[in-house]
């Protein structure tokens, strides 16, 4: 029997329903399945799912599921190793700091270490201390990773900066100032905006910070709208904490405040492509009301833009400058953009002559040009702009 791979995989995590599941002699549909679900990080809720459903997947499959699961379960403990310690540091500090998407799941919703993988740990902060925060990530033993922009552009223009924890492990903190990256969001978006409803959580011999459940959900949502809602684990994220909390959440509060930051149309988005994979996750009232919402083009156009970002530096240039609110933070941040430090211009361009920055800034706009034109087929999904 002849099984597409992709669908009997959503089948599964979605409960079984809907698709073909490959039967215990067809090895190598369940060898693609492996493959599929290590790719996407699915290995151990894939091997819940088939022990909660009693599915007769081969057994050397089944431990292969759980030797991955296990694998990520180990690395997701050496992670959170060096997340107490740096957490520790703040809180000595006085720096305040936020767990979001996986790292903050792990303490809300998945009880299995091994279900939930993490390439990195998100952390979110106050703009104001992010001096502070560096230099107490240094003396924990955590280094400034790759610098993606200017790096004038953090915190002002830019939402994350990246830190890497010395040693074998190589932890990678993703350090955030604000919850999104369109710059739109910057300016409608309060910026203590997830810290009015925070939460405390112990993290070993130290505490930290997670959003409410209400704001987790609008984080976690518009996150993955922002990213085009590719990855299967950003929807499972999201069906799981609604499987768990919505019987809870003040709805009336979550409906307010996507309207009132502008975000109705990027939390819609994910919403229904999580639907379309494991059925109706909203109260009926609720999905009524969102999806009679109007939302303006601004809205429309910064997520249509937001998963082509990193492909499309001057159409994300121009739709910034249509969609971030306030004439003299865009002419501010179009000056950064087009005429940046010296020093970011001599990591471009390393030779020094006469008229060295005109050709810096030559050799940066080529490589605009040539992401532009060289686009991946990665780029996740976005609705189109009606």
């Amino acid at each position: 029997m002849l099984v597409d791979v992709h669908s009997a995989l959503t089948a599964l995590l979605a409960g079984g329903a809907g698709a073909v599941v490959p039967g215990a002699s067809e090895r190598r549909a369940w060898e693609q399945l492996c493959i599929r679900a290590r790719d996407g990080g699915l290995c151990g809720l894939l091997a819940e799912r088939i022990r909660a459903d009693g599915i007769p997947a081969p057994s050397d499959v089944l431990a292969q599921l759980d030797r991955e699961a296990a694998h990520v379960a180990s690395r997701n403990r050496r992670m959170h190793e060096d997340v107490e310690r740096l957490a520790r540091a703040c809180e000595a500090a006085g720096v305040k700091i936020m767990l979001l998407k996986g790292a903050a799941l792990l303490h809300s919703v998945y009880d299995d270490p091994g279900c939930r993988p993490m390439s990195d740990i998100d952390i979110l902060i106050s703009p104001g201390d992010t001096q502070r925060f560096d230099r107490v990530a240094r003396e924990a033993g955590f280094d400034r990773g790759q610098c993606h922009v200017c790096d004038d552009f953090f915190p002002d223009y830019y939402y994350e900066r990246e830190y890497l924890a010395r040693g074998s492990n190589r932890t990678r903190v993703d350090l955030h100032v604000r919850p999104w990256r369109p710059l739109r969001y910057s300016r409608i978006v309060p910026g203590r905006a997830l810290w009015r409803r925070a939460r405390s959580v112990s993290i070993g011999r130290s505490r930290a910070f997670t959003p409410s459940p209400e704001d987790m959900l609008i984080h976690l949502c518009c996150h993955a709208a922002f990213h085009g809602a590719g990855r299967p684990l950003w929807l499972i994220d999201i069906h799981r904490f609604l499987a768990r909390y919505a019987d809870f959440l003040d709805w009336e509060y979550v409906v307010e405040t996507l309207a009132s930051w502008r975000l109705t149309h990027a939390w819609r988005f994910a919403l229904v492509r999580c639907e379309s994979i494991f059925g109706p996750v909203l109260p009926d009232p609720v999905r009524e009301r969102l999806l009679r919402a109007r939302c303006g083009w601004r809205d429309r156009l910064a997520l249509w833009q937001a998963p082509r970002d990193a492909h499309g530096p001057l159409a994300r240039l121009a739709v910034d400058m249509a969609c971030t609110p306030g004439l003299r933070f865009r002419l501010a941040y179009l000056h950064r953009v087009l005429l940046p430090d010296s020093r970011h211009l001599g990591e471009l361009y390393p030779a020094r002559h006469v008229g060295w920055q005109a050709c810096a800034l030559g050799v940066r706009f080529q490589r605009w040009l040539s992401r532009a034109w060289c686009r991946s087929d990665t780029v996740g999904t976005a609705p189109p702009v009606p």
